[in-house]
């Protein structure tokens, strides 16, 4: 992809000084016009976007109303019917900034301040926030995640017996939060041999010391990036 991008860093909990710009973060994929085709950010190449033309975007969120729809537009390979058809209005753009990302300014925000504005468009379904302040942006979020690499697996036991009982991460094994569906579709992934080295969003309330999840739970798979081993949130 052509140049570096901005990642934004998680918020600390503090008070912020000067003025920010207040912008929605949304759920979705983010993807980069390289110049020849369309990448995310793990450098990867999105199918079914829509072809590039003069005016479009080239560092934006591709998102259609949900993570889980966007996932399904741009991980199928061969479309079907029912797949979700990616428009340029699934397009939001970040850099110039989407209007529609746009929610106004503030300046000097207390830590209150940040969390009412999250609450607020916590209530209007988006993801977060992310307050820029130049090239210097800063998500928002109710909870702290991290994209973490699956190094292993283990088989549950008693009703998860035959399937998933957990995940092996470069922080820790992550037992919680799967659906039954989950489980099932991850046990398939690991006996084929696929499922080790995959990206997973974990959350957690805290970590450890030496850098491991307390209360981990898992949130989804994330096809879309590249695991770090930096305590960052997704």
């Amino acid at each position: 992809m052509k140049g570096a991008y901005i990642k934004p860093r998680p918020w600390n909990g503090r008070d912020l000084a000067g003025a920010w710009e207040i912008t929605i973060k949304i759920d979705g994929w983010r993807a980069f016009w390289s110049g020849s085709e369309w990448l995310s950010r793990a450098g990867k190449p999105i199918p079914n976007m829509p072809t590039w033309k003069s005016g479009m975007p080239t560092d934006c969120e591709v998102f259609l109303g949900s993570l889980s729809q966007t996932s399904r537009a741009l991980k199928t390979k061969h479309l079907k019917p029912d797949t979700p058809r990616v428009a340029v209005e699934h397009l939001f753009s970040l850099a110039p900034l989407d209007a529609r990302l746009r929610r106004g300014g503030i300046y000097n925000p207390t830590a209150d301040d940040i969390w009412r504005l999250l609450a607020e468009v916590n209530a209007e379904g988006h993801e977060g926030l992310v307050l820029r302040q130049g090239d210097q942006w800063i998500k928002v979020k109710p909870a702290e995640t991290m994209d973490v690499l699956v190094t292993g697996w283990g088989e549950g036991e008693g009703k998860h017996a035959g399937r998933l009982g957990y995940l092996e991460t470069t922080h820790g094994d992550v037992g919680t939060g799967f659906s039954d569906d989950e489980r099932e579709e991850l046990w398939a992934e690991a006996l084929t041999g696929t499922l080790i080295g995959q990206t997973v969003e974990v959350s957690c309330m805290q970590f450890t010391p030496d850098g491991k999840f307390r209360h981990p739970r898992f949130v989804r798979m994330r096809p879309d990036k590249i695991a770090t081993n930096e305590k960052e949130a997704a």
